[in-house]
């Protein structure tokens, strides 16, 4: 939906019947009375009222087309639109013409359609039985009961609305061609309503020709009337029920021995169990869209991994590779026709099948249901197909019996368990106490018997203290001493610094230097840090004045606006006056010693018509930049935008008279007359001498102004696309950091004794070594001859030794001597060949784990290049987004907003050295506003502490506790320390806080380390580089680095504009 300032567009309504129909008399609905025929024509009465207005849009616009076709019962039309013949006397030609609809010239759409040749049109036999006719062989005509009003209405196809008068169709056209619409989809801004519906439709088509089509069906049919609270619960389940489940004729992609191919799914067998149980066709995955079903038992029933699927593989360069026609369903007719398949067909299961991301994905599958599903705004209300997203794709509109009442069952148990936990939190239901038969005893008197009872009416009844999830809210968290004290955690805030430069206008002084910073690409415009702004603007010497700080930071404003005008732009105003007209009513200011608007004007009126006619060039060392400035207050400065603009404006172009003294050709009367006092001087020697107060205001003013123009406008919407950009690229790494670690998992052993059985890295010695029996003619704990007894006698021992009589003397000795040894060395080579076959296998495990160390080494070398370019992105992603908007870190547990400005935009967190820089190298905190602390603690309803309680806390906790809107700092690491000490991460803003400062903290750690030393506050850490005090000469970076002026050491007058350019 295209949305205005971030909300829906309230369209027209349609106009009513009442509008487009007028009722006819009964008089002027009967025929002519025959000549002769007497008939009482004193009065008319009323014909029939006319219809009610429908209950929707879409049946409203469906009556209307009906009235303008033609084809509304019981409507008489006019002839023509409304000229030349007279009104109301002729029926509707019954096969009227198409509507002529002209809106893109604004031209009207007439409800009257145009009649035959000679002005009369034939009615139809209309309301006729049986072929029955009239004497006379006409047809009988149907009453007619409204003439349709002869009107010009005014129709936009693109929003529906059907206008009755011509302005008020070109005041809602002139309206929706301003720029104040936004994409829903792109998140588009500043546009016209035409372009951000034709972006939403685009983006709308792109979304359908993506989402899978044999998928869309399914899909649907499992959403229809669900019940589920977010959208995110209800992707999540359809993601997980069909992320393994295909379909015929989809487009996969198939691991073959891990490479992956397109491929298209050309049948689906399902598994074989439910095949054999049904004689019927089956149709794949039938239950999975019923997400009533839990999930074990759909698996059970109908498991996605025991589906076979047959794939052709599809080549490179075939039609295959072109996208399908737009929110197409159901299989190919197309069969092969048109198709280069040239593939291999092949049969695989579902853990090698896998989709695209871009097709199949939790974030297509929420855009898809956005457009596709609608849901009132009634509790536990079931989502629902819009109308023409059911027509189209076939799926019902209507709840049957059963979905009505598995819905109706749905939500009395949610209301039942919703009152058994309200019950539950205010201990209403506590069982009655159990009361005892009272034994018969004597009435005791009235006395007595009240002041038993009273100690019981006095009792309060005991309430249940709900018990408490963390993270909760923090207003609900008080400090624990068993619990955050042995953690560590303080209960006082670390004190803040509160001496900071120009009081009360400290944060328009922190703003206007993150403005300078951030858009220092656009305005040619070096970053500094903001010491050196400060003692730039605090400079008064006229020895040295002004600095070159001030005057590039004037000139190159200056500049931004007179190319906002060379470029045909109009002269931009201050923000504040949107809206309004500005109010300068000058006649009534009066300056110091009587000076009025009259006595400026001659002195600036020539300043202001010139002021915009050159560019302050770098070559003219922007000579003439305080003449410029003060032409520039005085044309787009007003007393409301900048009260005191003709104060300075007066400082700037005259002087105090000096001391009378005797008159000489030097001091004698100048050309110029004096005013009160004063005499005339030039900006150039005057400016220095304003106050530090009115050269912020005036910086601030330039601002406001160089704010609107439309090179800041260009970089916002490139600075905008970058950041998408740096987004996706950011997906990309964080995927290639999975897969990298879930190739590094994979080399790991199973068992650890693998490890260290396999080091590569232990010696030879602790290894083993190998014994080849060939080579060294000896085994371990033999003899050369024993082995070649054993060889030399082969037909003894093929003889049966069993045979030998144990008493046949010396032979029977010889052969169980042999019988033995030949046991003994059997024994020997089966040890020997299982050493050797250990040997063998611990080589080759050696080798092995050489080969999986060095594929761990180079990913783990790659997964740290991935982490640090992350880590990069994440620098540009905030400078980025520090372009479009100064953000706070996040806020306290009171409220009170954290500040970390440094790296936002054009002003980068690393110089081209790869070092940390520093702009404001500290930790800024801003007051917290009492009404936003109220709505916090309103929120919490029946657990909201009261205001006393919450203002307590506030004064144990919060050390040094700041005004609303009042700003303190922390400029030293351990201050830095103890305020995340004091952050308590069982609180929700606390530990928001808190996961923001761990994210940055090394960051935020250097840079207020780097400032400290840079302005001699500490000194140099060993091992670090050491900082120069004075630096004035810098190499030149190359166009597009990082060209941070680095000179922190060197002060704002030796501070260089690298980016300077002459226009």
């Amino acid at each position: 939906m295209v949305l205005i300032k971030r909300k829906p567009i309230i369209y027209t309504p349609l106009p009513s019947l009442s509008t487009v129909l007028q009722p006819l008399s009964v008089t002027e609905n009967q025929p002519s009375p025959a000549p002769g025929a007497s008939g009482s024509v004193d009065g008319e009465q009323a014909g029939p009222p006319i219809p009610a207005d429908a209950d929707n849009d879409d049946e409203q616009m469906e009556r209307l087309q009906k009235v303008f076709r033609g084809e509304f019962e019981g409507a008489q039309g006019n002839v023509g639109p409304g000229k030349g013949k007279k009104a109301g006397t002729k029926l509707l030609n019954p096969l009227p013409t198409a509507p002529t609809t002209h809106v893109a010239d604004g031209a009207s759409e007439s409800v009257a359609q145009q009649a035959n040749g000679n002005g009369a049109t034939s009615t139809p036999a209309e309301g006729l039985q049986n072929g029955e006719h009239h004497a006379n062989g006409t047809a009988e005509e149907k009453p007619v009961h409204w003439r349709i009003w002869d009107r010009e209405c005014f129709y936009l196809p693109e929003t529906g609305e059907i206008f009755t008068d011509y302005e008020s169709f070109v005041a809602r056209v002139t309206f929706y061609q301003q720029p104040l619409y936004s994409c829903e989809s792109t998140a588009k801004s500043n546009i016209s309503f035409y372009k951000a519906y034709q972006s939403e439709l685009r983006e709308t088509r792109a979304l359908h020709t993506k989402f899978p089509k044999q998928l869309k069906v399914p899909v649907l049919k499992a959403v229809q009337f669900q019940i589920e609270g977010k959208m995110e619960s209800l992707v999540e389940s359809i993601f997980e029920r069909f992320h393994n489940r295909f379909f015929d004729d989809e487009r996969v992609f198939v691991d073959v021995e891990g490479d992956k191919y397109l491929a298209r799914i050309v049948k689906t067998f399902p598994p074989r169990s439910r095949a054999s149980t049904s004689s019927d066709p089956i149709t794949p995955h039938a239950l999975a869209s019923d997400l009533n079903m839990p999930s074990e038992e759909l698996n059970e029933l109908d498991d996605p991994m025991k589906y076979f699927y047959n794939v052709r593989l599809i080549e490179k360069g075939s039609e295959e590779d072109l996208p399908p026609d737009y929110a197409s369903n159901g299989r190919s007719t197309t069969g092969d026709e048109g198709e280069s398949w040239g593939g291999s067909v092949m049969e695989v299961q579902a853990d090698k099948i896998s989709r695209e991301r871009t097709q199949f994905s939790r974030i297509m599958l929420k855009r898809f249901f956005k457009d596709c599903l609608t849901r009132e705004t009634a509790v536990y209300s079931p989502w629902l197909l819009k109308p023409q997203v059911a027509e189209r794709y076939g799926l019902p509109m209507e709840m049957s019996e059963e979905v009505k009442q598995r819905i109706a069952e749905y939500k009395e148990r949610k209301m039942e368990s919703r009152k058994r936990e309200r019950e539950e939190r205010l201990g209403l239901n506590q069982p009655p106490p159990e009361v005892e038969a009272p034994e018969e005893e004597k009435p005791k008197p009235k006395k007595i018997k009240k002041e038993e009872e009273k100690p019981v009416e006095e009792e309060p009844p005991k309430v249940k203290k709900p018990t408490i999830k963390y993270p909760c809210d923090d207003l609900l968290l008080e400090y624990s001493e068993t619990v955050d004290q042995p953690a560590g955690r303080l209960k006082v805030r670390p004190p803040l610094d509160r001496s900071l430069p120009f009081g009360d206008q400290f944060e328009k002084f922190l703003m206007s230097w993150s403005f300078l910073n951030a858009m220092g690409k656009p305005l040619n415009l070096s970053a500094f840090n903001i010491d050196d702004y400060e003692q730039a603007l605090y400079h008064q010497d006229p020895w040295t004045s002004p600095t070159p700080l001030m005057v590039e930071i004037h000139a190159t404003l200056l500049n931004a606006l007179i190319r906002d005008i060379v470029a045909g732009q109009p002269p931009v105003g201050p923000i504040t006056l949107t809206g309004r007209s500005a109010d300068n009513d000058t006649d009534y200011w009066e300056g110091k010693k009587g000076a009025t608007a009259e006595t400026l004007r001659p002195i600036v009126e020539p300043l202001a018509a010139n002021w915009n006619q050159k560019f302050l060039k770098v070559s003219d060392q922007r000579k003439g930049w305080e003449s410029a400035l003060a032409g520039c207050l005085w044309e787009r400065a007003t007393l409301d935008t900048l009260p005191n603009y003709l104060d300075n404006i007066l400082h700037m172009t005259f002087e105090d008279k000096p001391a009378p003294t005797r008159p000489t050709w030097s001091t004698g009367p100048a050309n110029v007359t004096a005013a009160n006092g004063l005499i005339p001087s030039k900006p150039e020697k005057r400016w220095f001498t304003l106050h530090h107060t009115s050269k912020l205001d005036i910086i601030a003013f330039l601002i406001e102004l160089v704010a609107q123009t439309a090179s800041i406008r260009d970089y916002m919407e490139e600075e905008t696309a970058a950041l998408t950009e740096n987004r996706k690229e950011q997906i990309e790494v964080k995927r290639e950091c999975r897969r990298i670690e879930a190739e590094i998992v994979a080399l790991i052993p199973k068992e650890e004794g693998e490890t260290a059985a396999a080091d590569p890295d232990a010696p030879k010695s602790e290894r083993g070594t190998s014994v080849d029996p060939s080579v060294n003619g000896r085994l371990e704990n033999g003899t050369n001859t024993e082995r070649d007894e054993l060889e030399s006698s082969p037909a003894l021992m093929d003889e049966d030794l069993s045979e030998l009589d144990p008493e046949d003397g010396p032979n029977a000795t010889a052969a169980s001597r042999r019988r033995a040894m030949k046991e003994k060395a059997q024994e020997r080579e089966a040890e020997e060949a299982l050493r050797l076959a250990k040997a063998a296998e611990d080589r080759a495990r050696s080798k092995e784990t050489k080969q999986q160390a060095a594929e761990r080494k180079r990913l783990n070398d790659e997964l740290a290049q991935l982490s640090t370019r992350l880590r990069h992105i994440d620098y540009e992603s905030r400078a980025h987004f520090g372009a479009l908007r100064a953000r706070s870190l996040a806020s306290d547990r009171f409220g009170n907003k954290v500040w970390w400005i440094d790296g936002a935009g054009s002003s980068p967190l690393m110089n081209d050295k790869g070092q940390i820089t520093f702009g404001t190298g500290r930790i800024y905190v801003q007051g917290a506003d009492e009404q936003e602390l109220e709505v916090m603690r309103l929120a919490l309803e029946d657990k909201a502490p009261t205001k006393e309680e919450v203002e307590k806390r506030r004064e144990e906790e919060e050390g040094g506790r700041l005004r609303p809107g009042e700003w303190g700092a922390y400029d030293t690491i351990e201050q830095l320390q103890a305020f995340m000490k004091w952050l308590n991460p069982r609180g929700q803003r606390d530990l928001h806080l808190l996961k923001a400062l761990r994210n940055w903290q090394s960051e935020i750690e250097a840079g207020i380390h780097k400032r400290r030393v840079t302005t001699g506050l500490e000194e140099t850490n060993e091992g670090d580089e050491p900082v120069k005090k004075s630096r004035p000469v810098r190499k030149v970076v190359a166009a597009g680095g990082m060209d941070r002026n680095d000179d922190e050491g060197g002060g704002f007058q030796v501070w260089k504009n690298r980016r300077a350019k002459d226009k």
